[in-house]
């Protein structure tokens, strides 16, 4: 029945709504699973003291339950005994109440009431169906500040906002059962949860498991809003409007001690005070407001681990906000690398995995590895030794190591390189068919040894096509090229030609080998992996940086072959496919980094078409492109961050889910997982380079990059090294995602029984993919100086300080390598290619963007020179200096980048200023 913008169907027989829709919706999406109903309540009570009992509406026998219809009022009640529910629909909104009346003449205590939301976010292999018909749920449990909405996975509107009526709160959510692969079963979302919260013992939880007494004749009611909204702003005057709160945090609720961190609070409620959870700790310094009804806040940590902020209104009425407080990134970033080399990697040379960097367990603080298994055995022994768990770290330790080289760590990304890839994960260029091909699950050795031979329908020896292994070893064989070339002498395993070789046999076969072996499934049919050039793969970016490095190396045939392979891939993603976001799974967050890659990719290289490419009839033209055009990738890129943006936490302002992304399973189990990182760069990158209004995605990205961070175990002397799992001995270690519930099974199997593991509220206890985010992490670190328009000058990943000179900002974003300066008509960009600005030292910046001064940090200790890529100086002829000595000019005549060289001393520290003469000012 439609009513202003709401379209509804309502079920007398199962006492709810079965259907709801906006009214002129371009996708006619309905918003409740099929056969589901809005209304569903779970609720536990008892009289006085007697035993508990249990009312669960969808059991209740329709002939005992009584429905009043008044279509023409636009109202449907529904009385089950103790609780009657209304549903009505006016202001453009439909209202959804439940009261409780005690008719008899005990106490009634009413101990749950739970809500199973079952909304339309099951997801199938249709890709056009999932992404135009299905939703993703961002649920913010936060008691009285809650608030559910739904919105569709390509990010377009309409979105369905829930918010509670005043004295309605969420205090705690379940989702009893866990589908394949992870995603959820129903959501169950607790108005009270004393019963079921508080008889969870395994895990913690943050807010009160409460209950509600009733004396006899009393009654009391609760309700929920829901209204549609057209993007995020309408969300969050949504939350304005119905008396709630839009909250805004920078640079991050996973926060580092070197970094303040600012609260844009807009509500129509008075607040009366906030509260830390550790106030000898923190500082909270109120700002002031603006209007309407805006209110700022700075807030100072110092107690590593969780920190809970409670805003106090109204009738004691509560909001928490969950921070999570880390070491400085710097720190976090190498005592990352130092504990994977030292902790993490296997050496043994009688052991088939010598070399192996694996899974280090939290709990018992061991290493795991193929004879300490922890059950990861048959095919989920991969977690140990293959895939996504495994290889991304030596990769991640390479990355490192071009902005803090260390001796010791070069050193065992090269053992692993040598010892366990060459000839044993990765086949070799001499080894045929599939030169350069690497082996997938479980692992090399069980391949390698394999009766299944080279011809196995891709089981065995031929089990070599699982696209996503072959770009991290791509990326460490690359880094390591780099770090060969930036520092000669510090690799002896290969050199660099040797190195770059490697990384081109390897981009090379990541097109070729999974492409050319067709794999047979059980029941004989034939399955194609295209993966390398129609799904996103993480790491796979870097592959236009190695074709400049061929052709800069004077490989211009390899480079063109690669070209030529990536530019397939890249016009299949804007052109052949409506929503090339798929991965293993009908949707996840995987693609999200690659995704912008790609966009910027063909923004930044006119591609000619290419309609007289070869045709292969037996596995697809798909990269026929008789047309291609810039605005076409432009088009691209707003699609492919819309839906990144969709499977992020933005409005929900918590540290495990503000910045993270939300997969399949919504806020409810997988969070912090590598993509909130991966995405958080094209986020960033989108931000400062793409967007017309950059300062909401600077704000999103920033709580990404940090985001993941929350995972890190690290810790000092004082908080015995680590939140999560303390001590000693687990400094450095990192869970692999974040599990939010309090006590419940994560996809993890143990490879034995073959069920879901379990853990409580927290990081996971194995690293497994982690390194893919803090890889992403290092493409994203960055400090950015802005002039937000809700939160004045900032720094993100930095602190501003007071000159005179113009702007002063002092870097503290982990590498201290990328410095952006975003003004509201103009940007100024300063990349390092290798050192860094050095640490506690103002880099200043004239207002005008015409002048620089700063100092250079030497990390290799070498004479040398660095280049300085700056973009957005005002045009005009500049003067370099370096330590008081005339360098360089140049002259700018726009926005185009310019490299400037600088000549760096065998000393600690290098001055350098780069001004326009006054004469040439304009």
């Amino acid at each position: 029945m439609p009513f202003n913008h709401f379209n509804l169907t309502f079920d007398a027989a199962k006492g709810g709504i079965t259907s709801l829709k906006r009214v002129d919706d371009q996708y006619d999406t309905d918003y409740i699973l099929a056969d589901a109903t809005l209304g569903e309540v779970i609720v536990r009570y008892r009289l006085g003291e007697g035993a508990w009992q249990a009312l669960e509406t969808r059991c209740v026998d329709p002939a005992q339950r009584a429905v009043l219809t008044d279509p023409a009022q636009r109202r449907w009640t529904v009385d089950d005994g103790i609780m009657r529910q209304e549903f009505s629909l006016g202001d453009d909104a439909l209202h959804w109440t439940l009261t409780f009346k005690n008719s008899s003449d005990q106490s009634l205590e009413l101990g749950d009431i739970a809500l199973p939301l079952l909304f339309n976010t099951h997801y199938i292999w249709d890709a056009v169906t999932t992404f135009t018909q299905r939703l993703i749920k961002h649920s913010f449990i936060a008691g009285h500040g809650a608030f559910i909405y739904w919105m569709r996975v390509n990010g377009a509107p309409p979105y369905l906002v829930m918010t509670p009526l005043a004295g309605t709160k969420l205090e705690y959510y379940e989702v009893p059962e866990m589908c394949q692969h992870g995603w959820e079963g129903p959501y169950l979302a607790y108005i009270h949860s004393a019963i079921q919260g508080a008889n969870e013992t395994r895990g913690t939880w943050r807010q009160p498991h409460t209950s509600k007494i009733l004396a006899p004749g009393e009654a009391v009611t609760y309700g929920f809003k829901f209204r549609w909204a057209d993007d995020y702003q309408g969300v969050r005057d949504v939350l304005y409007e119905e008396g709630q709160f839009d909250i805004q945090v920078i640079p991050g609720m996973t926060v580092p001690t070197d970094l303040d961190v600012q609260l844009a609070i807009r509500t129509r409620q008075t607040i009366t005070s906030i509260m830390p959870e550790n106030a000898a700790q923190t500082q909270v310094e109120y700002l002031g407001a603006q209007p309407p009804d805006v209110h700022l806040y700075r807030v100072k940590f110092a107690q590593l681990g969780e920190n809970r902020l409670t805003i106090y209104y109204g009738e004691n009425y509560t909001v928490p906000l969950e921070f999570f407080v880390t070491e400085p990134v710097e720190t976090l970033i190498k005592k990352r690398t130092t504990f994977l080399v030292n902790k993490q990697q296997h050496r043994d040379p009688s052991q088939w995995y010598n070399g192996l960097i694996s899974q280090w367990d939290m709990r018992s603080a061991e290493l795991r590895g193929p004879d300490n298994h922890d059950n990861f055995i048959g095919w989920w022994g991969y977690v140990l030794a293959c895939d996504d768990t495994a290889l991304p770290k030596a990769g991640f330790i390479a990355a490192k190591n071009l902005a803090y080289p260390v001796a010791k760590e070069i050193a065992a990304v090269e053992y692993y390189a040598e010892h366990f890839v060459w000839g044993k994960l990765q086949r070799t260029d001499q080894e045929e068919p599939y030169p350069y091909g690497i082996y997938g699950v479980p692992n090399w050795y069980e391949n390698r040894i394999s009766e299944q031979g080279m011809d196995s329908g891709g089981q065995g020896q031929q089990k070599l096509w699982r696209s996503y292994d072959y770009p991290h070893i791509m990326m460490m064989y690359f880094h390591l090229y780099q770090i060969a070339k930036m520092h000669p002498g510090s690799t002896h395993y290969l050199d660099a030609a040797g190195y770059l070789e490697r990384a081109y046999g390897t981009a090379k076969a990541y097109f070729d080998v999974p492409y050319s072996i067709d794999y047979i499934e059980k029941d004989g049919s034939i399955w194609h992996p295209d993966r390398s050039f129609k799904e996103g793969c993480y790491n796979e970016l870097l592959i236009p940086e190695l074709i400049d490095a061929l052709q800069a190396e004077g490989r211009s045939a390899q480079a063109e072959q690669l070209k030529t392979e990536w530019e397939k891939k890249v016009k299949y993603f804007a052109y052949d496919h409506p929503y090339p976001f798929q991965s293993e799974y009908s949707f996840d967050s995987t693609a999200f980094e690659s995704t912008h890659a790609i966009a910027q990719y063909g923004l930044a290289h006119p591609m000619q078409p290419d309609e007289n490419l070869w045709y292969d009839k037996t596995k697809g033209c798909w990269y026929s492109h008789p047309h291609t055009s810039p605005a076409d990738f432009v088009d691209f890129m707003h699609k492919q961050i819309a839906a990144n943006i969709a499977c992020r936490g933005w409005l929900e302002t918590s540290y495990y889910l503000l910045g993270s992304d939300i997969r399949g399973s919504g806020s409810s189990m997988y969070l912090l997982s590598y993509m909130s990182q991966m995405g958080g760069w094209a986020l960033l990158d989108y931000a400062l380079y793409y967007a017309a209004d950059p300062f909401p995605y600077l704000r999103l990205g920033y709580n990404s990059y940090l985001s993941a961070w929350a995972n890190m175990n690290s810790g000092t002397p004082a908080s015995n090294y680590g939140y999560w799992y303390p001590g000693a001995e687990n400094d450095g270690a990192s869970g692999w995602a974040f599990h939010p519930e309090k006590y419940g099974p994560i996809w993890l199997r143990d490879g034995v029984t073959k069920q879901p593991r379990e853990q409580g509220r927290g990081a996971w206890y194995y690293d497994g993919e982690i390194e893919l985010g803090y890889s992403g992490a290092l493409r994203a670190a960055a400090t950015i100086v802005a002039d937000d328009p809700l939160f004045g000058r900032v720094a993100l990943g930095g602190q501003l300080q007071s000159s005179q000179e113009g702007i002063a900002v002092i870097p503290r974003d982990g590498l201290r390598q990328r410095v952006h300066v975003v003004k509201a008509a103009r940007k100024l960009h300063l990349l390092l290619t290798r050192d860094g600005f050095a640490a506690e030292q103002p880099i200043v910046v004239s207002e005008g963007l015409d002048g620089l001064r700063f100092t250079i940090e030497n990390r290799s200790g070498d004479a040398h020179a660095t280049t300085l890529c700056i973009t957005g100086l005002m045009p005009g002829a500049y003067h370099v200096q370096v330590d008081q000595q005339p360098g360089a000019a140049f002259f700018v005549a726009a926005e185009e980048e310019h490299a400037v060289v600088l000549p760096i001393a065998a000393t600690a520290l290098t001055e350098v200023t780069i001004s326009m003469p006054t004469s040439h000012q304009r």
